[in-house]
């Protein structure tokens, strides 16, 4: 049992990009066994799986991870991890605690915002894009990308606190992604007026109606772009979009990557 320094992970270290604000960009990878003994780390980070897995252990829970999953880990929290595939890869995103202290929020916030994970794994997958740019704007933009994953807050505590509507029209949503409802199809359903949910779907979505089918799909595919040797084409066709140029544009604009270079990754 022990604790990991600051930019410190079991697996071999592929890059650091530290803005000098307060935020550590760590890719690692995993090739060969690592320690999987009970060890914590220095600062509060979150993980995002790209490729491979592993089984996390902590204190009150464990859970089976692939690529897309996404963790949040509180400063000097307990955890284990086995049964990891090789290789694994993860981007890691390390808060300085003086950061915290600057922006005003705790890392109770940070960890809440990963309730809204695909939103967050988008800003996690720009922040590292970022890294891989590497000019003159790159700290600024990344330390800016991080303040709007704790702002996604604010959306979170106006869902939990809605009508019961919106709650049902989320579950019918990501149950139906790939059927491409409408407005007077979703109304039929909840025995709702469409102007109801036009009217107050970006108030508690945090974005319009398009942008978030888009968002589930684009989530559902990085999966498959990390784990298969599906074409694209296919890929595009299995997550509901009408073509490959489509879903290309689309995964651009949420991730900052072309599906190509993520599958590089």
């Amino acid at each position: 049992m022990f604790e990991l320094q600051k930019e410190k992970y079991l697996g071999n270290t592929k890059n650091i990009f530290n803005n000098t604000q307060g935020i550590a960009v760590v890719e690692t990878e995993y090739q060969n066994k690592v320690y999987e003994g009970w060890h914590s780390h220095n600062n509060a980070h979150l993980t995002l799986f790209l490729k491979g897995g592993t089984t996390e252990k902590r204190k009150n829970f464990s859970e089976v991870l692939g690529p897309g999953s996404l963790l949040f880990y509180h400063s000097d929290e307990m955890h284990l991890n086995h049964e990891t595939l090789f290789p694994s890869k993860n981007i890691n995103i390390e808060i300085g605690e003086n950061l915290l202290k600057e922006l005003q929020i705790t890392e109770a916030v940070i960890e809440k915002s990963i309730q809204n994970s695909t939103l967050t794994k988008f800003l996690i997958l720009k922040i590292f894009k970022e890294c891989l740019v590497g000019d003159s704007f790159s700290s600024d933009t990344i330390t800016m990308l991080f303040a709007q994953l704790t702002n996604s807050n604010s959306h979170l505590e106006k869902f939990e606190k809605s009508p019961f509507w919106v709650k049902s029209l989320n579950e019918l949503l990501n149950d139906c992604w790939n059927e491409n409802p409408n407005l007077h199809d979703l109304a039929q359903v909840l025995n709702l007026n469409p102007i109801t949910i036009s009217k107050h779907f970006p108030k508690y979505f945090g974005c319009t109606l398009g942008e978030y089918m888009r968002r589930i799909k684009i989530n559902r595919s990085l999966s498959l772009i990390a784990s298969s040797s599906i074409n694209l084409t296919e890929i595009a066709f299995q997550c509901g979009f009408a073509d490959q140029s489509h879903f290309i544009r689309t995964f651009k604009n949420q991730t900052g990557f072309l599906p190509k270079q993520f599958q590089k990754l």
